[in-house]
Formats: structure tokens, sequence, C-alpha cells
């Protein structure tokens, strides 16, 4: 096995799987939001984050494909996680895909794409419970600005999912002691990556 002490070695599928510790925070990087800075975004927070998330909403495959390959040359070493299409992580070089109740199960892309990562955005602990994937996100677990009604789960415990679980969704830095006590893996966001930028 590579080393994976405190920074992760990329392209591997171990320390997700139960042979690696890493850091715990989960850059998502959403273009609707940071829009054509998204590469400039993605780099300033590479250094602090275990994974990315490059989450392309409304484009078509192709555009998906050419930012997230610009993404893989400027960030070599990053581990990088693309929204709902194995196939265009696959050609862009990614490590994993984040899949969530409208795509492919992760038990159907883990058989067709080996290589990758598999996440999984789930909304309650009944799905994290349900569902097997590398990782989770939950969300919403605090409100967070959205164009549509919020109900925020808060802190829920997470613990007995025994699962690697990323809290989502308006976290902020005073929250995190609280959330390192409710068997989180780590915790995910948007809106944090502005106060770092």
């Amino acid at each position: 096995m590579r080393g994976c002490a405190k920074v992760f070695v990329p392209h591997t599928t171990e320390f997700l799987r139960g042979t690696c510790k890493v850091l715990r925070f989960l850059a998502v990087i959403d273009y609707e939001t940071f829009g054509d800075s998204y590469l400039q975004v993605a780099e300033r927070v590479a250094d602090r984050s275990e994974m990315i998330w490059f989450r392309a909403k409304n484009l078509d495959a192709g555009d998906i494909y050419r930012k997230a390959a610009k993404m893989r040359e400027l960030l070599p070493d990053a581990f990088l996680i693309l929204s709902e299409r194995p196939d265009i992580a696959i050609a862009a070089g990614f490590d994993g895909v984040q899949l969530n109740e409208r795509t492919l199960p992760p038990e159907t892309v883990e058989e067709v794409f080996p290589e990758l990562v598999t996440g999984y955005s789930a909304h309650s602990l009944e799905e994290i419970e349900k569902v097997q994937a590398d990782f989770f996100t939950l969300s919403p677990i605090f409100m967070t600005d959205k164009p549509y009604e919020v109900k925020p789960l808060g802190a829920v415990d997470v613990t007995d999912t025994e699962k690697k679980v990323y809290a989502l969704g308006g976290v902020t830095v005073s929250a995190l002691s609280d959330l390192n006590e409710k068997g989180y893996f780590g915790y995910a966001g948007i809106g944090i990556i502005k106060g770092m930028i």
C-alpha cells in the first residue's frame, strides 16, 4: 500500500475503504456558485482539502468533461470527485463520483467502474443505513441560503451508522467541535470555502 498518513496519495481507493487516515474536509466547488473562477477557487483550497467535489449542474456533457479535465490538469495530485457522471469522471481522470437517489446506485457504479470511489448524497439517517457507498454527505445539517424551503436536520448523531459521513449544509467553523462529537467523519461545504479565499 502506498503511504497515507496525513496527506492522501491520489488515485487509490484505500483511504475511504478503511486503511488510510485523512484530513476530513470535502471542498465543494460548485460551478453555479463560483462560475469561471472555479479553477482558482479549487487551487486555493486544494492543500486544505482531503477531496474536492466538482459539482457542475445544468451543463452539457461536453462542457462538464472540458471543465473537469482542466481541473485535473491544474491539480494532478488532488483527489477529485465529480457529480453524478462516472463515465465523465473516468474520462477526465477523476478519482470518484458523487451519486444520489436519481443516479445509478453505488453498487452498479462500483461494478462497472471499480477504480472509482463512490460518494452518496443522503438526506436522512435511514438513507445512509440503506445505501452502500464509500462515503456519504448528509444534508442539510444547518440552515443554508437556498431559493426553496430548507428544513435543517441539525447535528444528528451518525455514530451508529458506522459509515464515513460528511456534514453538509450551513456548516461553520464554530460548529465543527459539535460535529466531531456526533460521529461525523468530516464536513463539506460551499459557503465555508468563501472564508478561505
